[in-house]
């Protein structure tokens, strides 16, 4: 069939850690999910690895892992999440590979992406080179082979760039039409270049690019108005014009062509709700007739070689009309957020470049102390951020180490290969694209810029952060509190900062409550960092079931990542309600005898009238629960009000009963009762609905009543909180049915409790996961079981699946 169709997704997620802590740290703005990049994992890049497609009546006849059938590149920041916090849904991607391969003629459906999503245009040589390296290598690691294509960030494009990509064996990459200059036919001595700036490229074909190095390297240009359609034009919310539109943007001719498009792959699912089944539906569609094949570029490309060569516009990219303006100045592109302007991004930019070149000196200055040629060294320490076992930092020290190195020497070398690895984080593209330099993404790329700077300082004294903020205060902000970029570095950067002394804190205020993690206390583990301790002193709090008013004792903190230890001494103090306070010290004989020697005197301190007596013990090293990292802030809170938020329930079940003889005789005259008795009884049912939810077998009964009674008299009860203890309680029972799918009475439970919200009660909840757990399970019913077979079709009549799809 000469007419083809291929879907390319840009899967992306800039880094989002914690550059101190090397871990995504609770973002509010994306609940009721703890971070963004769980949110749209749970709205896209997981539902994608099982997107549903539904008969008439809306049941499930069909799961399918759409990855398997388009071509998709998905970020390395973003994949070495999903690997560690959602491993199912990495799970699905790494084996949607391993099915393109087996259909599309031995070629994978993952492209590679540079690193860091870094504007390579804008870049120098060296960094784009080991943003490709580093892009093929993280590639390798997942997929377990050399990527085909790779996708540039932006798709923002030069000359060097595309030679940094043939030099590293890159066979080809995707771009968009108004990105092609001029073409003119292969092997033809009469052909003439021919103009066709303004997308006037046939998108149908793959182009040869030949480079000035005598290089080559292939081209495809996307269909941009079909694309635009995608992302923007509503094309979604019809998987079968999807699919129509697809077929015909391309005449059958008969000679070989591509129909092809190109968006972020967040358009399925994130951008675009139910995103995904429309794009599951659509490649059924083409699957399954006789008008089109489906393919990816690698496929085609060994079929249907280029006829044409291509010349590029130079410094251009998909989403700029200018070029690479965006990522440097005031252009006019934005999000269009009303009244902003981007003056800031020239400032921006204009300090990142100022700091890189003042850490290359450093680095060339300092790595050649150590290494033999510390930018081939840079280059391979991709294989430490993959894998920061001492097995693998031994063999890249090895490797490049100009002589054998002291422990101490080999934390500097980390330290300064770690100080270049921020360095080439803090040019993430998101810090320019939005509207305004105190934004998410902005913050982040300055919060890799002062994690470079700190490095630098504690590897050679010198503090380039004076200037760097000078050159900050450049940059306007929209927000007028905020002023400029000095104030959003100082407010909003460094606060993200976490010290030794910090981390000890950190465990010392912990410590306060033992159940707080299942290895505490004798370590405790955040992100890069491993704190273990001992307490030499605790007493309990009155009145706090499993807390402590006072504990002191000793802590070790080691970094995974630059392989330093530190030990201190610390002392904390529960007084009351949220006061929180600990003391640390650095773990010296003549500080460990004052400190810990006298018990009594130390527990002095922290009831003594003013602060006096514990700053001349332990200095300014004072730290609140403010203090605490910000995931332990949320738990500690929960469990110092626990006490309070369950009395304060009892306290209005007990008037919500001294009015249930009102609200009986206003449900018969169809009155509501008074908004603020409302009010106490919806927190005190939904209380006794989320209570029963958490016990380990629910009163089935007990929440019907609950919920009836709240229907009745027309009480609003807080759906978030009821459908978390729900969604928790429903998976954790589905995930033992999945793993044990013997015991029809937990399947009949499993039933029962859906049947009482989804059926009877019409509520609205998400039931994806659960669906996933029971699809994957079908198969693991075995012969003999009957009964527990017949309880599983049940429940999957419940969750919307037709018979057929359990099969």
């Amino acid at each position: 069939m000469a007419r083809c169709v291929c879907i390319h997704g840009h899967f992306y997620q800039p880094p989002r850690e914690n550059p101190w802590l090397e871990l995504v740290e609770i973002q509010e703005s994306a609940a009721p999910w703890h971070d963004w990049n769980d949110r749209i994992t749970a709205e896209c890049y997981h539902r994608n690895t099982a997107s549903r497609i539904l008969d008439e009546k809306g049941n499930i006849r069909k799961i399918c892992n759409n990855y398997s059938l388009i071509s998709f590149n998905m970020g390395p920041t973003l994949l070495s999440w999903l690997k560690e916090k959602a491993p199912r849904a990495y799970r699905g991607v790494v084996d949607a590979d391993v099915l393109g391969r087996e259909r599309f003629s031995g070629h994978g459906t993952a492209l590679a992406q540079v690193y860091s999503h870094m504007i390579l245009p804008l870049a120098n040589r060296r960094d784009k080179s080991t943003q490709v390296k580093w892009g093929i290598a993280d590639f390798k690691s997942h997929f377990g082979r050399m990527p085909e294509g790779m996708w540039l960030a932006e798709t923002a494009v030069d000359t060097e760039t595309l030679e940094t990509l043939a030099e590293n064996g890159i066979l080809f990459t995707i771009l968009a039409p108004k990105q092609a200059s001029e073409v003119r036919r292969l092997n033809d001595a009469s052909s003439v270049w021919r103009d066709v700036k303004w997308e006037k490229i046939d998108t149908g074909q793959a182009y040869l690019c030949n480079l000035p190095s005598k290089k080559k390297i292939v081209l495809f240009f996307y269909d941009g108005a079909l694309s635009q359609s995608i992302a923007f034009g509503g094309l979604l919310n019809d998987g079968g014009l999807y699919a129509r539109q697809l077929i015909d943007a391309k005449p059958d001719s008969g000679s070989p062509s591509l129909s092809h498009v190109a968006t972020d792959g967040e358009s399925y699912g994130h951008h675009h709700k139910h995103g995904d089944m429309a794009l599951a539906y659509c490649l059924e569609i083409i699957e399954n007739g006789n008008e089109a094949t489906l393919t990816i570029y690698g496929e085609f490309l060994e079929k249907n070689p280029p006829q044409w060569e291509v010349r590029i516009v130079e410094d251009s990219s998909w989403s700029c009309a200018h070029g690479v303006e965006r990522w440097k100045s005031d252009c006019g592109c934005s999000i269009g957020t009303p009244g902003y302007h981007q003056k800031w991004r020239a400032p921006l930019r204009a300090a990142l470049d100022w700091l890189r070149d003042k850490l290359i000196s450093l680095f060339e200055r300092e790595g050649a102390k150590y290494l033999k040629t510390p930018w081939e060294a840079r280059d391979d320490y991709i294989e430490v951020i993959l894998d920061r076992s001492r097995g693998t930092v031994e063999g890249w020290l090895g490797a490049h180490a100009a002589r054998p190195l002291t422990e101490e020497e080999k934390t500097r070398v980390l330290k300064l290969l770690e100080c270049q690895r921020s360095a080439i984080l803090m040019y993430t593209s998101c810090g320019w694209f939005f509207d305004e330099i105190s934004g998410l993404e902005a913050v982040q790329i300055l919060r890799y810029a002062a994690r470079a700077i700190y490095l630098a300082r504690e590897l050679t004294g010198l503090d380039f952060e004076i200037e760097f903020v000078r050159l900050l205060e450049k940059a306007p902000s929209n927000v007028r509190e905020l002023t400029n970029g000095k104030r959003v570095y100082d407010l909003l950067v460094k606060s993200a900062q976490v010290s030794f002394e910090r981390l000890a804190a950190h465990y010392g205020m912990v410590s306060l409550f033992p159940d707080f993690s299942p290895e505490f206390p004798a370590r405790l583990s955040e992100g890069c960092w491993t704190v273990t301790g001992k307490t030499a002193v605790s007493e309990n709090a009155p009145g706090v079931p499993g807390s402590r008013a006072f504990t002191a004792g000793e802590v070790e903190i080691s970094s995974s990542v630059t392989w330093e230890k530190k030990r201190f001494l610390f002392a904390a103090n529960y007084r009351a309600d949220t006061s929180v306070v600990c003391g640390v010290a650095p773990d010296a004989e003549g500080t460990r005898k004052q400190l810990l020697g006298d018990v009594q005197a130390l527990r002095g301190l922290f009831t003594a009238p003013n602060d006096e007596k514990m700053v001349a013990a332990f200095g300014h090293r004072l730290f609140s629960l403010r203090h605490t990292l910000r995931d332990a802030q949320r738990n500690l809170l929960e469990k110092l009000l626990k006490h309070d938020v369950l009395r304060i329930e009892a306290s209005l079940r007990e008037i919500v009963h001294d009015y249930d003889g009102l609200f009986e005789f206003l449900s018969v005259l169809d009155i509501n009762a008074p908004a603020v008795i409302r009010s106490a009884a919806g927190i005190a049912l939904t209380a006794d609905v989320v209570h029963a939810l958490e016990a380990e077998i629910p009163n089935i009964e007990a929440v019907r009543r609950h919920m009836i009674r709240a229907r009745q008299r027309n009480i609003a009860l807080d759906n978030e909180q009821i459908g978390l203890a729900l969604s928790a309680w429903t998976i954790r029972e589905m995930t033992k049915i999945h793993e044990s799918p013997t015991e029809p009475a937990r399947i009949e439970r499993l039933r029962d409790v859906l049947s009482l919200f989804l059926d009877e009660f019409k509520w609205q909840m998400d039931i994806y996961e659960i669906q996933n757990l029971c699809h994957a399970t079908r198969n693991k019913l075995r012969a003999g079981h009957t009964e527990a077979r017949e309880a599983f079709l049940r429940l999957g009549k419940t969750l919307r699946f037709a018979p057929e799809a359990l099969n």
